[in-house]
Parts: C-alpha cells; sequence; structure tokens
C-alpha cells in the first residue's frame, strides 16, 4: 500500500473538503486517558478515505483546529479515537451526545490499494491505529484482498479485545487476542503491547 496518488502524489485538484457543522451521537471513554467520538457529519463521511483526517475546532474558545485520523466512516458519521495529551484534546473528552463541533475534512492522502498486491500486513500502534482499521475494513469489503493487521499500543487498547478464532500463523498459540470489530469483519489480527497484556505478543 501506499499514499493514494494524484496529480504527482498529491491531493487531486477539486477533491471536495467540508466545512461542517457536526454532532457528537457517541461517546466511549477508556483507560489511560483514550476516547472514541462517533460525530454525524455526513458530507465528510461520504467522501472520506482511508488514510485522511478531519480538523475540529474542539471548543469555541479554541480557534486552532487539532487534526484526528479518521478510524471509520459510514452510516453519515465519522468516528475517531485520541488521547488526553493537551488543551485540545482534554476539551474534546468534554463532549456529549448532542454536542456540536465545527469539522473541516477530510483532508489528507488516501491509501491506495493495488489490484496485483492482494495479500495486505497492516501495521500500527498508538495514533497510527486509527487509519490501519479503517483500511483494513475498506480492504476487507473488497473481495480482491486479504488484509493481516498488527495493532501494537503500550495504553491498554482503546477497543474491544477477543480471544481470536482466525487462525494467523506464525505467532504462537499463546498470541491470540484480537479486536473484536476487526474479528466480527473477518480480518484476521493480532494484538502486541510491552504491558505484558494476556494473549498479546510481547513486543
Amino acid at each position: 500500500m501506499k499514499p493514494h496518488k494524484a496529480h504527482g502524489g498529491r491531493r487531486a485538484a477539486g477533491a471536495p473538503i467540508f466545512l461542517e457543522q457536526g454532532k457528537v451521537i457517541a461517546r466511549e471513554v477508556f483507560d489511560e486517558g483514550q476516547y472514541v467520538l462517533k460525530i454525524d457529519a455526513p458530507r465528510i463521511a461520504e467522501t472520506a478515505g482511508p488514510g485522511q483526517f478531519v480538523h475540529l475546532r474542539c471548543d469555541d474558545d479554541l480557534p486552532l483546529r487539532r487534526p484526528y485520523s479518521i478510524m471509520g466512516a459510514a452510516n453519515g458519521a465519522v468516528e475517531i479515537l485520541f488521547k488526553l495529551v493537551g488543551e485540545g484534546s482534554r476539551r474534546l473528552a468534554m463532549k456529549s451526545r448532542g454536542d456540536e463541533l465545527s469539522c473541516l475534512g477530510p483532508v489528507g492522502n488516501r491509501f491506495e490499494l493495488h489490484p496485483q498486491r492482494p495479500d495486505l500486513l497492516l501495521v500500527g500502534g498508538g495514533v497510527g491505529i486509527p487509519p490501519i482499521v479503517f483500511l483494513a475494513h475498506h480492504a476487507r469489503a473488497d473481495a480482491g484482498y486479504r488484509p493481516l493487521v498488527l495493532i501494537g499500543s503500550e495504553a491498554p487498547f482503546p477497543f474491544a479485545t477477543t480471544a481470536s478464532e482466525i487462525a494467523v500463523g506464525g505467532c504462537g498459540d499463546d498470541v491470540h487476542m484480537t479486536m473484536a470489530a476487526l474479528e466480527q469483519a473477518g480480518v484476521p489480527a493480532r494484538l502486541a503491547s510491552k504491558r505484558g497484556f494476556a494473549g498479546c505478543y510481547n513486543g
């Protein structure tokens, strides 16, 4: 995989970027200051692709927007994962269902899948998790691609985990934990961490 190429690798001329007043429709809180927000933003969701991000105004009195990778886009909503690191993310973490957010996006280049390379190894950790999750679902939806996902985190994983029933060769029987949403989509995946989480690769 590589960044989406258009006119020398730049964003395609005329590709739409929308300024949209989004609305928080779901909020999940995870250990160690991690959050997932689902934001109703139909125009952005309809055009977003794996590898792109959205600029959010985290609060009315913080005019500088913060960029967040898109972890998913479906049914008129975009999903983002973030961790508390500063004032912007702190304000964003205070948002609840029904709150509005000014959204600008989708921004950035997409990943491009190549038909002659159907076997995909997708690796991400930390802030690299959201685009890899989005890309895995996108690739799985096309019968021509076979993604394998490896995700690492030094914080407790910010999503539901489960013991995988999908075999992945070379990992060992003791490495069996996966992301539940990927397992349900039929995407083989394994988790890694140096925190010693049970069922994860230690490294």
